[in-house]
């Protein structure tokens, strides 16, 4: 990440339309904007040679300044930002990680303008941005949601130059009620400096709120009408592999506008509980259309579950799903905007909130008792009960009377089998939202038997120690997503790297060819792939012995931890479960002398791991089966203490699989 990023507004089709009304505001506001003029650029900056925050750093902000004025036009929330940043270039890898910048805006709603660039060299001689190298572009990022990307690529940027961007944002819409003050990035920073001026003044009734993340010495003041946060000297966010989400990391602040008073959880989120379900309850009705569609549906079904399964099945097969709520994807898959379940039944299509209520409504057709389950996303940071906002609980799940309990569904999810949810809405804290009761219940969370990823190989060693044969793989669960979102577009040159990717594979001297993926249509099937792999030199001939790992496929993959050290807590997004069975067959005049015995761990509550060689029933192959699992038990985050034992459970698994087998030729003696 870098400070050319500027500010990132959570927004996501799966908004609850009834969450923040913003209809009764009524006026507007003058819009400020800054002088696109450059400041100084002091003499010591030009001569600086390293970083004064972090020493060794390959690149520092100088100051990363940000303008924000809040105001009303034509009963819409509007709002201009101005961005003004200044980095200090030490090394070649500092040079290229800047000679391309992006800015990412939502397609609609926003436009980026003004962009001015300019590189100044330590003689001082300046080189400045040519307006025609702008280049503008529509992006999918993160579920499908659409950005418009401006890039450019600043001139000259080379080891000891300093590097100046300006631009202009302008917004409009209720999604910037929220916004995300980044206050951390992948370089350290003098300065970062936020100027804000808000609604307050005029649009009475609302209330701005900040709260602040992994921020200290922090300074405020009001500056030329702005209200002004500064931070200095912040070290840069170093990432390390399985973070948890970077916002549970990073320095940050949230501001958002709210028209509650300041209150406390225990008042704050029942009050929200009941106005959503009064909305629900509502929205939700069935009429006799509904009832008799239901009854329909769910016939010969014995249990309230059995029936919520038909039903799911039934939205996810025959009810179609536009994953945008904008007019023009829906025009495309020839549906309409839908003002009523009604409406989402009679065309038996539209968003996923359509799709989720009318699941809501079909199952209390049934005489099931629902709700409605606010639910905030693990991807970004962890949600505390004193993040009062709905802000930060946008997502949704429908969730039905069980066994004396509450089980949440979202048959509208893509990938997933019917009864599994999104990876980052498991095990959540969520509001289900009722007339009395509203009170905060855990989602479901899958356990590591319903995320596999299975491999089957038949495959062949040459005398010469070349392993080649043909690869089955099948992925389920959250990995299903994984995997299909990975060869998404991906056109067939790319399918073979692709694979080697999500597998992790160390590609020296690997060989992947002929690679198929033999479902893709059937989303929420797992995906099978089959492919051709030739590893040449895997095993090591002697002349009378040959040693090779039998784990063709695990053997090539790197150990799960691998720093010595660890600053952040280990965070796995889900629980998942390996499966393989790799049947070898060893050259003609050879037979297996030795194998290790079966290998197993066990650490309870954490990881099982089990692997076997042995011979098979002819003696001509070596039939290879492992098991590895991790997540038991819900057991997916270690905090940066238990790191050393982490990393010792997952180097012994690695050390198992990277055991030889010994063939000798059969005419010779043991």
């Amino acid at each position: 990440m870098n400070p050319f990023r500027g500010w990132t507004c959570w927004s996501s089709s799966r908004v609850l339309a009834a969450a923040i009304s913003i209809v009764a505001l009524r006026g507007s506001a003058a819009i400020a904007s800054r002088q696109s003029n450059w400041d100084p650029v002091p003499p010591e900056d030009l001569a600086q040679t390293d970083s004064r925050v972090e020493p060794g750093a390959d690149a520092e902000a100088l100051f990363v300044r940000t303008w924000v004025t809040d105001g009303w036009e034509s009963d819409e929330f509007v709002q201009e930002r101005e961005h003004y940043s200044r980095i200090k270039v030490f090394t070649v890898q500092g040079a290229q990680s800047y000679s391309k910048i992006d800015i990412d805006v939502p397609v609609g709603g926003a436009r980026v303008d003004g962009i001015r660039a300019r590189t100044i060299q330590p003689d001082g001689s300046i080189t400045t941005l040519d307006k025609k190298e702008i280049a503008n572009e529509t992006i999918a990022k993160l579920r499908g949601t659409r950005l418009r990307r401006v890039s450019f690529a600043p001139p000259s940027v080379k080891p000891g130059c300093i590097l100046e961007v300006r631009w202009h944002e302008f917004r409009q819409g209720p999604e910037n009620l929220v916004l995300q003050m980044d206050f951390q990035s992948s370089i350290p920073a003098r300065e970062i400096s936020y100027y804000m001026k808000p609604l307050s003044i005029s649009a009475p009734g609302w209330y701005v709120r900040q709260m602040r993340f992994h921020l200290s010495d922090v300074a405020t003041a009001v500056v030329d009408g702005f209200d002004m946060t500064r931070v200095v000297n912040q070290r840069a966010y170093h990432e390390e592999p399985f973070d948890p989400p970077e916002y549970q990391q990073r320095a940050w602040l949230l501001q958002y506008y709210t028209q509650e008073t300041i209150t406390s959880p225990e008042i704050y989120w029942p009050k929200l509980g009941r106005q959503y379900w009064e909305w629900f309850d509502r929205y939700t009705k069935p009429d006799r259309d509904a009832q008799d569609l239901a009854r329909q549906i769910a016939q010969g079904a014995t249990t309230d579950l059995d029936r919520i399964e038909r039903l799911a099945r039934w939205i996810q097969h025959d009810f179609r799903v536009v994953r945008s709520a904008d007019r023009d994807s829906l025009r495309a898959a020839g549906l309409k905007a839908a003002s009523s379940v009604k409406d989402a039944l009679r065309q038996r299509g539209g968003t996923t909130y359509d799709a989720d209520v009318v699941f809501a409504t079909l199952m209390r057709a049934l005489g099931i008792d629902v709700r409605y389950v606010c639910v905030p996303s693990r991807r970004m940071y962890f949600f505390d009960r004193n993040m009062m906002s709905p802000e930060f609980v946008r997502s949704y799940q429908i969730a039905a009377r069980w066994e004396g309990g509450w089980r949440s569904f979202d048959p509208s999810t893509r990938y997933l089998p019917w009864d599994m949810v999104p990876w980052d809405e498991e095990a959540q804290d969520a509001l289900l939202c009722d007339r009395d009761s509203s009170r905060f219940v855990l989602t479901s969370f899958a356990g590591p038997e319903r995320t596999v990823r299975s491999r089957t190989g038949s495959l062949e060693l040459g005398e010469d120690g070349t392993v080649e044969g043909d690869l089955s793989v099948e992925v389920s669960g959250h990995l299903n997503q994984d995997y299909r979102d990975a060869f998404e577009g991906v056109d067939a040159e790319a399918l073979a790297g692709t694979l080697v990717k999500e597998e992790g594979w160390s590609t020296a001297g690997l060989e992947v060819s002929k690679v198929e993926l033999l479902n893709p249509s059937d989303e929420r099937a797992p995906l099978r792939i089959r492919c051709h792999l030739r590893l040449p030199g895997h095993g090591t001939v002697t002349g009378k012995r040959i040693l090779f790992e039998p784990a063709i496929l695990a053997s090539r993959e790197d150990a799960l931890l691998t720093a010595g050290a660890r600053h952040h807590p280990v965070y796995f997004r889900y629980a998942w479960s390996e499966r393989d069975s790799i049947q070898i067959r060893i050259p003609e005049g050879w037979v297996l002398e030795s194998a290790e015995p079966p290998q197993k761990v066990d650490a309870k509550g954490v990881a099982a791991y089990k692997a076997s060689s042995r011979a098979g029933p002819s003696g001509r192959e070596v039939i290879h089966q492992r098991s590895f699992q991790v997540g038991e038990e819900g057991s997916i985050y270690f905090p940066a203490s238990s790191y050393s034992q982490l990393k010792k459970l997952f180097d012994l698994v690695h050390d198992h699989d990277r055991a030889a087998v010994t063939l000798r030729r059969a005419d010779q003696q043991p």
